[in-house]
């Protein structure tokens, strides 16, 4: 029998890894700021069920921004719920509640997942409770909360979530520590984290990456900017450290020499080295975002689709019917013990017409000190696949 991470990589291949990949790094750069979470992954097969189900320009826009096939788009879904279900690190949700004022094409629910497809009451308070407690059970209680404004009026909702959790192969220790200089002088003292990994980091002419693994096939990447660098830029040289061809490892440097955030030292111990030293100074964080996709929605394909006039989605419903919200919670935990972070993206439809000691032997390590604000992102260690990112612009405090 395979392992869960063959049957992942049967199920989504490296075009739908780039695909999905592609529309994070085009999300991200796209807007005026990143974002302190946010999951491309979350929104990907959602712009794939609504391709399935538009025809035309509609289509073929969200087509175009999940980088997908017509054919791909009707099976990428399905395959990233079933390359997900056999992950202990990871799992994720899909599913559609109609109202009573749509007739959904039974073709286009049949190429949804088993079970994906429930019902809306038409009473504001109850349709939320309901969607609120699918938010927390698919989130494992990371989200409580389905990211849509119930009062206005809401005809059909299509809604995926995604969790990650990982403990660290390597715990980090926790400590407290105040900066005296830089962007993050005058918090006083704030959560600081310390731990000495091996091989884990990466340098560039503009960044230094550290890759953090955990469990369950999760690894967990840090990225610090040269300074000057704007939060777009330190993101995108992230986003390519992704690929593990990026950069030179810290082992090229030697004693004295240092890259961004770097510096490498050396050191006398009881024992003989026995391989690449990084020791880890960073902090932990705690961020939530809420985000409105509608401001988006050029790169994320939905132009069409959240105009009444011109959406066309005759291959869902019966009756003419356009995106009117689109929203994101994401939510990430960076702490000693490991990362979890959690995403429900969900697309709200309108039928057309409604509202809208003694030391011996020499070590050589390096250090890399992330003492001003960063980036991050976790992906899926054997594919790649990215599945959360974010901008850290502060520390949690003491």
């Amino acid at each position: 029998m395979g392992t869960s991470e063959d049957t992942f990589q049967r199920a989504l291949t490296p075009a739908d890894v780039a695909a999905a990949n592609g529309l994070t790094a085009r999300w991200l750069a796209s807007r005026s700021e990143i974002p302190s979470a946010a999951s491309g992954l979350g929104i990907w097969p959602l712009l794939a069920v609504l391709a399935t189900g538009a025809v035309d320009d509609t289509r073929d826009e969200l087509l175009a921004a999940a980088g997908l096939s017509s054919d791909r788009a009707a099976a990428a879904p399905a395959a990233l719920l079933a390359a997900i279900e056999g992950s202990p690190a990871l799992s994720a949700a899909l599913a559609v509640w109609a109202g009573k004022r749509v007739t959904l094409d039974p073709d286009w629910t049949a190429g949804l997942p088993v079970d994906a497809v429930g019902s809306l009451t038409g009473d504001p308070a109850t349709d939320k409770a309901a969607l609120d407690a699918w938010a927390a059970r698919s989130t494992r209680g990371l989200i409580d909360r389905m990211p849509l404004d119930f009062t206005q009026p809401i005809d059909l909702v299509l809604a995926s979530a995604l969790s990650v959790t990982t403990t660290w192969n390597t715990p980090f220790t926790d400590h407290r520590r105040a900066f005296t200089h830089g962007p993050w002088a005058g918090l006083g003292q704030v959560r600081g984290l310390t731990a000495t990994l091996g091989d884990v980091l990466r340098i560039g002419d503009d960044a230094s990456v550290l890759t953090v693994p955990g469990d369950g096939g999760i690894d967990v990447l840090l990225g610090l900017g040269r300074d000057g660098l704007t939060p777009h830029e330190v993101i995108a040289n992230l986003l390519d450290a992704a690929d593990p061809d990026w950069g030179l490892p810290a082992t090229a440097l030697a004693p004295g020499e240092r890259a961004v955030g770097v510096e490498v030292q050396e050191y006398l111990a009881p024992r003989p080295q026995t391989g690449p030293e990084t020791e880890v100074r960073t902090v932990r964080f705690k961020l939530r975002n809420d985000l409105d996709l509608i401001a988006d929605a050029r790169t994320l394909g939905l132009v069409n689709a959240c105009d009444p006039a011109r959406a066309r989605f005759d291959r869902l419903a019966a009756e003419p019917v356009h995106v009117s919200q689109a929203k994101q919670a994401c939510t990430a935990v960076f702490s000693a013990t490991g990362f979890e972070a959690a995403a429900v993206t969900a697309v709200a439809m309108t039928r057309a017409g409604a509202l809208p000691s003694k030391r011996r032997h020499r070590h050589v390590r390096a250090v890399i000190d992330f003492d001003r604000p960063f980036a991050y992102l976790a992906r899926h260690r054997p594919t790649g696949l990215v599945l959360v990112a974010g901008w850290v612009d502060r520390p949690e405090t003491a």
